[in-house]
């Protein structure tokens, strides 16, 4: 079994470059699953990227600390039913914090999870965030649990990491938008602090170069704009082992314009 892990969607040139490179690799793949966070225009998704999203082949996707930045979500959550919110963000109005997922006879508890360091809309740190997924799923037959930590800092991923090994069997982290070159198995734990992002290469993590110099150096307001132009695509592939229902292999994917 394979499973395909898509890092942060930024923008338009990010759902491009989603859309072109799944078009020749789809079928590789028996579960692809992405972060969405970033996919309307940096901030948030909306229900039709969300179905834009789903028509390129992928099967789940996973959210952030933006995902409550379009007002329109909520009103249409019921419509998104392959979109997985964070457990411990402070504005979550849905139950949709993990799915379990039937796939090649193995069963997956996919869940998100903000991190708490320098994350504000985070409002519970991860470890006992987890720890309550579990509680709620002690009943259910579940294979192994795959989460998307999404968080600020390295330390904090590889904590979880280490902590929860035993349990979580791939732990993906997502957020920072570059992509680690840390993917490795840790005993039967396929681990990468982050998984990076798609979109435009030329920018500062997707947005726009000038913008933020402008933002952030001559400290004059500015709005919000993504970057457009050629962009990289970065994702992992996970391979599992479908005898023992482990995975066994990590391997990073980023193709460069």
């Amino acid at each position: 079994m394979k499973i395909l892990f898509i890092g942060d969607i930024v923008g338009k040139s990010g759902r491009d470059i989603v859309s072109s490179t799944l078009s020749s690799i789809r079928d590789e793949y028996d579960l692809i699953i992405a972060n969405a966070e970033n996919s309307a225009h940096g901030k948030g998704i909306t229900p039709k990227i969300y179905q834009h999203l789903r028509s390129f082949g992928i099967d789940y996707m996973t959210m952030g600390n933006h995902t409550y930045s379009k007002q329109m979500i909520n009103e249409h959550m019921n419509e998104m039913d392959r979109l997985i919110v964070p457990y411990n963000h402070e504005k979550r109005t849905t139950d949709n914090y993990y799915k379990i997922i039937h796939c090649k006879g193995i069963s997956i508890c996919l869940c998100n999870i903000l991190g708490s360091a320098f994350i504000s809309e985070s409002n519970l740190e991860p470890y006992p965030s987890f720890e309550k997924i579990l509680e709620e799923t002690e009943d259910s037959q579940i294979d192994f649990y795959m989460v998307d930590l999404h968080g600020e800092t390295t330390s904090e991923k590889r904590l979880f990491l280490e902590y929860f090994k035993e349990k979580a069997k791939i732990v993906l982290g997502t957020h920072t938008h570059v992509q680690t070159a840390d993917a490795d198995m840790i005993g039967d734990c396929a681990f990468i602090s982050d998984v990076g992002m798609c979109g435009a290469y030329h920018s500062i993590i997707g947005r726009n170069i000038e913008e933020t110099i402008e933002a952030y150096i001559r400290k004059n307001p500015t709005g919000y704009s993504i970057a457009e132009g050629p962009a990289i695509f970065c994702a992992v592939a996970i391979e599992v082992d479908e005898t023992h229902k482990i995975p066994v292999a990590i391997d990073r994917i980023r193709i460069k314009p």
